[in-house]
């Protein structure tokens, strides 16, 4: 072979390395009607969903005006009657979600436009009462519009619980729920 043929061959082998790794980490691809790809980065399938026969959650009735003695402007006031509005529940919540909290929640966010998902009603007339007993302020922003409360509670039907909200400062100065978690994020107790 010659030198002059040598950077043509090199060219060449490096092309066909290259589109073979390429073909190594974009793996094969699925047509369009194969039925594996179209169940692919999906949590459940349909058959899995079918199988486990679960009924449809509604969304509950339209809430009502907050309450009228609970002060916008602190953080702490609007995390308590959340929490309050949010987990006291009562037998008609069954198989629909709680959305007496949504007053105390941001627009656009899971709390307001959802509402709590009743995992365990009450029994039929009776009713589940929340009790906050403690609140912690977790973490804070240095504009002071995000801030990161644990909320301890007591209901009637299932004891002590946590519960951890992130509150945003609106811009008219109101504190709204933007987040509702029973679990702590990163970094966090």
């Amino acid at each position: 072979m010659s030198t002059t043929r040598m950077p043509l061959v090199l060219g060449v082998v490096v092309t066909a390395l290259l589109a073979g790794g390429w073909l190594l980490l974009a793996g094969p691809g699925h047509r369009a009607d194969d039925p594996a790809s179209a169940t692919e980065g999906v949590a459940l399938s349909p058959a899995d969903r079918d199988a486990l026969a679960a009924a449809p959650v509604d969304a509950g009735t339209a809430p009502t005006d907050p309450d009228p003695a609970v002060d916008f402007t602190d953080p702490t006031e609007v995390a308590r009657a959340y929490v309050v509005a949010g987990y006291s529940l009562t037998g008609a919540d069954a198989g629909h979600t709680n959305r007496r909290a949504t007053p105390y929640a941001a627009p656009n966010t899971p709390p307001h436009t959802v509402g709590v998902l009743v995992v365990t009603p009450p029994a039929p007339g009776e009713t589940s009462t929340a009790t906050v007993t403690g609140l912690t302020q977790l973490a804070g922003e240095p504009t002071d519009t995000r801030r990161g409360y644990r909320v301890d509670y007591l209901t009637t039907q299932a004891g002590a619980q946590s519960r951890y909200l992130v509150l945003a400062r609106q811009f008219d100065g109101r504190w709204l729920v933007a987040g509702d978690t029973p679990d702590a994020q990163f970094g966090e107790p």
